[in-house]
């Protein structure tokens, strides 16, 4: 595999650019500590809200430390499969990061939070890799997109954290 020059960012293997193009990053301000919205992040009863797409199993004691698993089902669009999830890092109050795989598609997803300004800033960045076409067509006929999926994730994520937060102040 021939690695050409890039003037601006160096050296680059074919098809970089396709995977840089798959990947969508979201910010939003959270009007809460990074320790809640981490908490949050984490809750099992929020599972269901912040990852509409996917039917997890319960948790093992370690989740979510790095290199452990869950499994489950996701919902994306018309494609339904069985689905592994993987802790990639997990280093609590800054990032969480995570892969889920399925037979017909690879994801990542992660989190970094930031303190800022009396609440935190969260950055989510997320990716889809169909392994096939039909993945891929089944995908885009439920006709939400990844920066969708990754903003509904944003969404329900600063609710819940603000509201954890308002009822802890209280």
């Amino acid at each position: 595999m021939a690695v050409r020059p890039d003037p601006e960012v160096g050296y680059r293997r074919p098809g970089d650019h396709l995977r840089s193009s798959r990947l969508v990053e979201r910010r939003v301000f959270v009007q809460a500590t990074p320790r809640i919205v981490w908490a949050t992040l984490h809750d099992p009863a929020s599972t269901a809200a912040l990852y509409p797409e996917l039917a997890l199993d319960p948790p093992a004691p370690s989740w979510p430390a790095a290199s452990t698993t869950r499994t489950g089902r996701a919902r994306m669009g018309l494609l339904r499969e069985k689905a592994r999830i993987e802790s990639l890092e997990a280093r609590p109050e800054t990032i969480f990061r995570l892969r889920v795989t399925g037979s017909g598609f690879d994801s990542e997803w992660s989190w970094r939070l930031e303190p800022v300004a009396g609440g935190t800033r969260v950055i989510h960045g997320g990716t889809f890799e169909p392994i096939d076409r039909w993945t891929d067509i089944l995908v885009r006929l439920g006709r939400a997109s990844l920066a969708s999926r990754v903003e509904a994730h944003l969404r329900a994520l600063k609710e819940r954290a603000e509201q954890a937060d308002r009822s802890s102040a209280a």
